[in-house]
């Protein structure tokens, strides 16, 4: 299934999202170092996302609104807000 090709999920998605915002929590989708490769999202500095061998997350994952472990208390999280 092509996620990019289903205009409701990707709205259920983006709702998902700012309600993790409202809660004040961080959200790795918006950290600038998140890089997309195929269906994995990566961290361009290096930090290991999840448990995968490559150390990336699915991209529904962080589209959903989660944040990994790993973006909750790194220093290099960085937003357009900061």
């Amino acid at each position: 299934m092509n996620i990019w090709d289903n205009k409701d999920l990707l709205d259920r998605l983006e709702k998902q999202r700012d309600s993790v915002r409202e809660s004040g929590k961080r959200l790795t989708f918006d950290c600038f170092s998140l890089k997309v490769k195929g269906d994995r999202a990566h961290c361009s500095m290096g930090i290991r996302l999840g448990q995968a061998k490559d150390s990336s997350l699915d991209i529904v994952t962080v589209l959903r609104g989660i944040c990994s472990g790993s973006c909750k208390k790194c220093a290099y999280f960085n937003t357009e807000d900061d």
